[in-house]
């Protein structure tokens, strides 16, 4: 009935543009043959003598005005029949689809749950290479990082031939290139599978020949997560050195489809066992699934899902897993029951349940985390989003990471002092800093260029806790000891952690003669904090001195600073540059604007404060 009806309307709207176009007047013929036709699809038959049957509204009605004229009906029936309007006018029939075709209904109503097609996940994103970007050499080295392979050992990047292949002369390749491709290909059979590589090298060579063009690209397989995966850098130009352009339905489906028919003809189609099994994990699955968009498409045109029995219906072998799916979303309040057998899914139900999916990965991510570092917190001392609150956030780094690894934005997982354990999101991996894990940081939040609130950690101290209990610098601790208002320190957790730590500190100041007890209280000596800093960098200076042959000079106030930034250090009393002049070195405190010049040459002068005013990027003349 469909597609005659389709057939009918096709054969109209042709009739209906060839008169649009025409400057010849429409004849009234003309409707009433095509109203005949159909009304002859449907099963009746206008007579002569009463073609157009006037129906009077009700007085003052406005319908009459909003009645919508019979092209456009035309058109919308077709549409309903499962036509599609192109921007010339034609009706088309829907696109061709084998999957389904001569099988019963039910299994036409669950094409997108029963597809023996083997399927896979594909991210992409199209990086333009501009100059304020991280560059790729970054990207791969992250890609690179320790363990994401089988083993925990550091990754290799792959290619078309190699298994060692040189992500450094790649990235130079890229350099100057307008873009570039980041994917993400994620087999759902990946474990069976086994070898990625080899997938990714058959995937490529099958987009090679659907795109007709060579592609130079770079790989590496990640194991560290549920889900195994590969990321595939290519380049963005062809071989002749042309711009390679990928058109968005090939990156939105036809890649999709491509990696599908790989591992199909790898691995077999799946079985019906394995359809139902598939099926039966994302019953109780707090995420969006396969399974949530069958069930919407089986809503009618009002929302109503009708999943009663009825003997007019054929048998829908999956009707008990979408009954269970529907109480599911029922207790998430993401469906409402309105009747025997009907239900109603709420509109928000796919953007809530995405973000169900995100919230369960975080939580996921921040229990690995605790476990990997044997400590045990309560799943209600978890702050998902701290980003987003506006508390002090001090604590000990567990670890960091991309949050999306083909968008950039990143992650940090800190161990609060207040008890709780605070999972933070970054525009940029480069946010994070560069501390490592263990070590003490604070979530900055500061203004960019354009207004907009950024967070960013900033390093306290790269010791850890038990590191700084018998430094010999001014550490952490100590500024918490002798702090007007130090950080809270919640009674569990890392706070518990750190007020056993300030204790066995102020013991070791005690035996070290910079402290000592007066009745209840503890007496710390005067500029506590100067001396413990001047002895630890007097220390590393003589050290250097001895090993470059270079005298050490201490900068004061007001001194002028002038040389190569060749060296950063991490001591208990913070960090500290290098500046080599080349007939003498000077040990400052270091900044992150000077990180970017590491090996050229620096100018500033001392505060007061015992910092550095750093003039950066000017240049000396007659001027200075």
């Amino acid at each position: 009935m469909r597609l005659g009806r389709l057939a009918v309307l096709q054969g109209f709207a042709s009739r209906f543009r060839d008169v649009r176009n025409s400057p010849c007047e429409v004849r009234h013929d003309d409707f009433r043959n095509v109203s005949n036709e159909l009304c002859t699809s449907q099963g009746t038959v206008m007579g002569k003598d009463d073609d157009f049957r006037v129906r009077p509204g009700r007085i003052r009605s406005r319908s009459a005005e909003r009645a919508r004229p019979f092209v456009l009906q035309a058109l919308a029936s077709a549409q309903r029949a499962g036509g599609r309007i192109t921007r010339q006018g034609r009706i088309v029939s829907p696109r061709a689809s084998t999957f389904g075709r001569g099988r019963s209904a039910s299994i036409r109503a669950n094409r997108l749950i029963t597809s023996r097609s083997r399927g896979a996940m594909v991210k992409a994103r199209v990086v333009r290479q501009q100059k304020w970007a991280t560059p790729l050499s970054a990207h791969l080295r992250y890609l690179r990082r320790d363990g994401v392979t089988k083993d925990g050992a550091k990754a290799r990047m792959f290619g078309e031939e190699t298994d060692e292949a040189d992500h450094d002369a790649f990235a130079d390749r890229c350099k100057d290139d307008r873009h570039h491709f980041r994917f993400i290909f994620s087999p759902d059979d990946a474990v069976e599978l086994g070898d990625l590589r080899s997938f990714a090298r058959e995937l490529m060579s099958d987009m090679e020949g659907d795109l007709g063009a060579k592609l130079d690209w770079i790989g590496v397989d990640h194991w560290n997560t549920e889900h195994p995966h590969i990321h595939i850098i290519v380049r963005g130009v062809t071989e002749g050195g042309e711009n390679l352009v990928i058109s968005r339905d090939y990156i939105r489906q036809g890649m999709r489809d491509r990696a599908s028919d790989v591992l199909t003809q790898t691995l077999g189609p799946r079985t019906d066992l394995d359809i139902r099994r598939s099926i039966e994990k994302q019953v109780e699955n707090e995420r969006w699934t396969q399974l949530d968009r069958q069930i919407q498409r089986d809503a009618d045109r009002n929302g109503i899902i009708d999943v009663a029995l009825a003997a007019d219906k054929p048998p829908d072998e999956y009707l008990t897993l979408k009954v269970g799916r529907l109480r599911k979303l029922e207790s998430l309040g993401l469906a409402t029951a309105i009747g025997p057998g009907q239900w109603i899914m709420v509109e928000e139900a796919e953007s809530t349940l995405r973000a169900l999916g995100e919230r369960g990965d975080i939580i996921k991510r921040l229990h690995r985390s605790l476990t990997e570092h044997g400590l045990d917190r309560e799943a209600a001392s978890y702050v998902l989003s701290a980003e987003e609150i506006h508390t002090p956030v001090v604590g000990r780094l567990l670890e960091r990471g991309l949050h999306d690894e083909l968008y950039g934005s990143a992650y940090a997982i800190v161990d609060g002092v207040d008890g709780r354990t605070h999972h933070i999101r970054f525009n940029d991996l480069d946010s994070t800093g560069d501390s490592p894990a263990g070590s003490i940081v604070e979530l900055r939040r500061y203004e960019d260029r354009s207004g907009r609130e950024r967070v960013a950690l900033a390093a306290r101290s790269d010791f850890s806790l038990a590191d700084q209990i018998h430094a010999d610098g001014a550490t952490w601790l100590d500024r918490q000891l002798i702090a007007r208002q130090p950080a809270n320190f919640g009674e569990g957790g890392f706070g518990r952690e750190v007020k056993e730590a300030l204790d066995a500190r102020t013991e070791h100041l005690i035996e070290e003669g910079h402290a000592r007890r007066a009745g209840q209280r503890i007496v710390f000596a005067r500029n506590l904090l100067a001396t413990l800093r001047e002895r630890e960098v007097d220390a590393l200076g003589q050290r250097l001195a001895t090993e470059t042959g270079l005298p050490f000079v201490k900068a004061t106030e007001g001194d002028t600073l002038s040389g190569i930034y060749s060296r950063r250090f991490s001591l208990a009393s913070g960090r500290f540059a290098m500046i080599d002049d080349e007939l003498g070195f000077q040990l400052v405190p270091w900044s992150p604007s000077i990180e970017k010049h590491l090996d050229r040459h620096v100018s500033g002068f001392a505060r007061a404060n015992g910092g550095v005013e750093w003039s950066l990027g000017r240049k000396r003349g007659l001027g200075l």
